[in-house]
């Protein structure tokens, strides 16, 4: 064989084995590896625990607030309530116990 041919040959296998590493590189490179994949799932995963957290920390402050304003209020009907139940002794006592009618 003549020497330009082998050499031609030889150029040729090696721009296909070239080529073909060149493309089995950038595939790789395209792809996302499962550990990629499941890092991405996991950070979404953890924003939106992160959402609902805030969601329900919201909640939470915002129903301490009303029990902290029930717990007023229940105080208010209790003192409210002995006051009222002071003044029926008093009035039951000024009338000797009889029945208003």
């Amino acid at each position: 064989m003549d020497v330009g041919v082998i050499t031609a040959i030889i150029g040729g296998i090696v721009s296909i084995i070239t080529g073909a590493i060149g493309y089995a590189s950038g595939r790789g490179n395209n792809k996302m590896t499962d550990r990629e994949l499941l890092s991405k799932d996991e950070q979404a995963f953890r924003a939106e625990l992160r959402e609902e957290l805030a969601k329900n920390k919201e909640e939470i402050k915002r129903l301490s607030e009303e029990i902290q304003t029930l717990r007023e209020e229940n105080l208010d009907l209790i003192t409210e309530n002995r006051l009222l139940n002071a003044r029926v002794e008093e009035l039951v006592s000024r009338w000797g116990g009889e029945l208003l009618v």
